[in-house]
C-alpha cells in the first residue's frame, strides 16, 4: 500500500509500504481521508519529542472497516468510521497515564491507504459529515472540547478570545463556542481570517500585530473569561488588560515557540487560571461527537489534496495562510 513515510534517515514522501496486519481486538480500516495537524510539520523537521523512525505519519482519518482481528465482531466489517487518535490515556480524566501518545509516532499514522487500531479506537462516522469532514474532527476538535469545557468551564455569555483563528483548533473552538451561547472574540494577523470569524458567528476580532492589541480587546469585549491560545505571549501580565476576575488561559500549544513570563502575584490575587492541555480522553472524544451532531457541527476545511500530493499539503499547512483544516484524500 501507498504511505507518507518518515524515513529512517529522515525523509518524507510517498513510498509503497507492507499493508498492516490486524492483530486480535484490532480493526482493519481502509483510509478514506486524513487531515493534517501542525504535528506532522515539526515530526518532518525531527523536533518531536520520542522519535521512532521509520514511521508513518498522520494521527487523523476516517475510513471504512475492512477487515477485523480475532475476538471483534465480524458485523463490524462495513462499518464507517472515525479513528480516536490516543494510545493509553488511562481511567484518570483528568489527566493521561505517562505512556499515552497520538498515532503517527511511533504507531503507524493515518496518512495511508489501510490502518489497523484496536476496536476500542473507533467510533461511529455521523452520517452528515463528509470524509474530510470526518477527518478533520479528532485531535482539534477534541483539544478544542477539552480545553473549553473541561478547562475553560464554558457557559451560556461566556466572553471567550480565540488567538490564532484560522487553524483547526482555533476554527473547531469557535464552532463549540457559539454553540454553547458564548460570545467569541479572535485575534489574527491577517484582515481576512478576522472577517471570516466574523461571518461565521465571531463578535469582532483584533490584529495581534498591533502594540496595543490587549487595550483594543479589552474595548471590544470589555473583559475576557476564557482564552483558548495556541501561542501564549511573551508577556503574559499584558493579558491582565483584558482578562476578567477568575478568568481561565488554556494553552494548547507554542507556534511561536517562544519564552513566556508572567508575574505570578498579579495573576493569583485575580484569580486566573493558566492551564496547559493536549488532546483528550476517548470519554470527551465520545460526548464531542455527540454535541457536534447535536449541533450539526461540522469542521471548516481549507483543501483537500491526493495522497500524491501529500508533501504539497504540508507545504499549505507550513505556509499558515489556511482557515480550517487541509485534508488528504487516499488515491483509491
Amino acid at each position: 500500500m501507498k504511505a507518507l513515510l518518515m524515513s529512517a534517515d529522515g525523509e518524507v514522501d510517498v513510498v509503497e509500504v507492507e499493508k498492516p496486519v490486524t492483530a486480535a481486538g484490532e480493526v482493519l480500516i481502509k483510509i478514506k481521508a486524513a487531515a493534517l495537524n501542525h504535528r506532522e510539520l515539526w515530526i518532518a523537521k525531527g523536533m518531536y519529542p520520542g522519535m521512532t523512525l521509520p514511521c508513518i505519519l498522520g494521527a487523523d482519518g476516517s475510513g471504512v472497516i475492512e477487515s477485523v482481528g480475532e475476538g471483534v465482531d465480524e458485523s463490524k466489517v462495513g462499518e464507517e468510521v472515525i479513528i480516536y487518535p490516543g494510545y493509553d490515556w488511562g481511567d484518570d480524566e483528568d489527566i493521561p497515564l505517562k505512556q499515552f501518545r497520538v498515532l503517527g509516532m511511533p504507531e503507524p499514522g493515518c496518512i495511508a491507504e489501510y490502518i489497523s487500531v484496536p476496536v476500542e479506537n473507533i467510533a461511529a462516522k455521523p452520517a452528515y459529515l463528509s470524509w474530510e469532514e470526518a477527518s478533520s474532527v479528532p485531535v482539534a476538535g477534541v483539544t478544542a472540547w477539552r480545553s473549553l469545557t473541561r478547562h475553560g468551564n464554558i457557559k451560556e455569555g461566556s466572553k471567550v478570545l480565540i488567538t490564532g483563528i484560522g487553524g483547526g483548533v482555533a476554527q473547531a473552538g469557535l464552532s463549540i463556542a457559539k454553540s454553547f451561547g458564548a460570545k467569541v472574540y479572535v485575534t489574527s494577523s491577517k484582515t481576512e481570517k478576522i472577517e471570516d470569524a466574523i461571518k461565521k458567528g465571531a463578535e469582532g476580532g483584533v490584529n495581534y500585530k498591533y502594540e496595543d492589541w490587549c487595550t483594543q480587546l479589552k474595548e471590544l469585549s470589555g473583559g475576557i473569561d476564557i482564552v483558548l491560545d495556541s501561542s501564549p505571549g511573551s508577556n503574559l501580565d499584558d493579558y491582565l488588560k483584558f482578562l476578567n476576575v477568575g478568568a481561565r488561559v488554556v494553552a494548547y500549544g507554542s507556534t511561536g515557540s517562544r519564552k513566556t513570563t508572567l508575574n505570578i502575584s498579579k495573576y493569583f490575587l485575580r484569580h486566573i487560571k493558566f492551564i496547559g492541555t493536549a488532546m483528550g480522553s476517548p470519554a470527551e472524544f465520545e460526548a464531542l461527537l455527540k454535541h457536534m451532531e447535536a449541533h450539526d457541527i461540522k469542521p471548516v476545511i481549507e483543501k483537500t489534496f491526493s495522497l500524491a500530493e501529500s508533501l504539497l499539503a504540508m507545504e499549505t499547512l507550513a505556509a499558515g495562510n489556511q482557515i480550517g483544516k487541509v485534508v488528504i484524500t487516499m488515491d483509491s
